[in-house]
C-alpha cells in the first residue's frame, strides 16, 4: 500500500468513525468490535490490519526501536530460565488457560506486544480477540507473525494501537482480559487493575503476570538493575502485588514460578451487566 492510499483510508476513517451506531463504519471482519469502544472514541487505520485509538499525531514508543531485539531475547528459553526461573512455555500455557476460560466470549489482550507467546493459540481459537499495544512496531510484528503462521490475516483478531493508561473500552464488554508481563513496568498498578477488572462481564476473569522480588538471587538482582535504569518500576514482592490486586470476587488464584507471578482475578463487584 502506498502512502497516498494509506492517507486516503485515514481520511475515510477519521471522517466516518465518531461515535457508534447506524453510521459507524465496518472496520474489520471481526464484527462489531468498534462498538465496544467508549463513546466518542475515534479509530484510524494506520497500517493494513492495524487500527489506532491514539490522536492523529506522530507517536514514538520506547519499544518501537526495541521490538526486534526484545523478541529475540525475551522469546528464548535461556534468558527466561536464567534471569527469571521460567520458560516461554509457561507464558504460552497461561495464555491458553485464559483462552480456554470461556468457549466463545470476547477476549482482550492488554499490552499484547508482538503476540510472541500467544499468536499460535489465538489462531487456533474461535473467540473474538482484540489485542492492543501502544507500540506500533510491536503491532507490526504481531501482524507479520499471524500472517506467517496462518497465511493471511485472521478475521477473528483485531490489532489496535492504544494506551494502557487510557483504557478506551466500555465497561463489562469482555469475558476474559489478559495482561502479561506488564505490571512490573507500570507504576499506577493500583489504578490499572480495577480498570481492567471493570471491563469484565459478570463471572469474567482477568489473567495477569508480573515479575516480583522473592529472594531469588539472580532474578532479584536483575530486577533491581532494571529499576535503576528506569526500565521497570520499583520491584514489588508477592505480598505487595497481592495487596495491589486487592480483594476479588469469584474464583481467584495466585502463584509464582521463579520471579514471575501468575494471577487470575474475578470480575469487579461493581461491574454492571454480564
Amino acid at each position: 500500500m502506498t502512502e497516498s492510499q494509506l492517507e486516503g483510508k485515514r481520511l475515510q476513517v477519521n471522517s466516518a468513525v465518531v461515535g457508534f451506531g447506524a453510521n459507524s463504519v465496518h472496520m474489520n471482519h471481526s464484527d462489531g468490535w468498534q462498538a465496544l469502544l467508549t463513546k466518542g472514541c475515534v479509530i484510524r487505520l494506520v497500517e493494513d490490519d492495524i487500527y489506532s485509538a491514539l490522536p492523529d499525531v506522530q507517536h514514538t514508543h520506547l519499544y518501537d526501536k526495541r521490538a526486534t531485539a526484545y523478541d529475540a531475547v525475551v522469546g528464548t528459553w535461556l534468558y527466561n530460565r536464567v534471569m527469571w526461573g521460567t520458560s516461554p512455555a509457561d507464558y504460552v500455557t497461561f495464555a491458553r488457560e485464559a483462552l480456554d476460560s470461556h468457549p466463545k466470549g470476547r477476549m482482550l489482550d492488554a499490552a499484547c506486544g508482538s503476540l510472541l507467546f500467544t499468536a499460535q493459540s489465538y489462531l487456533a481459537s474461535n473467540r473474538q480477540i482484540i489485542a492492543f499495544d501502544q507500540s506500533l512496531q510491536m503491532l507490526k510484528r504481531a501482524r507479520a507473525r499471524l500472517i506467517q503462521l496462518a497465511g493471511a490475516f485472521p478475521e477473528h483478531i483485531v490489532l489496535l494501537q492504544a494506551d494502557l493508561s487510557n483504557v478506551v473500552f466500555q465497561p463489562a464488554t469482555f469475558d476474559t482480559v489478559l495482561c502479561m508481563n506488564v505490571l512490573h513496568q507500570f507504576a499506577a498498578a493500583t489504578e490499572l487493575i480495577p480498570k481492567l477488572r471493570g471491563l469484565l462481564v459478570n463471572r469474567g476473569q482477568l489473567y495477569l503476570t508480573s515479575l516480583v522480588s522473592n529472594g531469588r538471587y539472580v532474578g532479584d538482582r536483575w530486577l533491581a538493575a532494571l529499576y535503576k535504569t528506569g526500565e521497570f518500576v520499583r520491584p514489588r514482592t508477592s505480598a505487595e502485588l497481592i495487596k495491589v490486586m486487592g480483594e476479588t470476587v469469584g474464583e481467584t488464584s495466585y502463584g509464582t514460578k521463579g520471579n514471575m507471578a501468575f494471577a487470575t482475578l474475578g470480575a469487579d463487584l461493581e461491574t454492571p451487566g454480564g
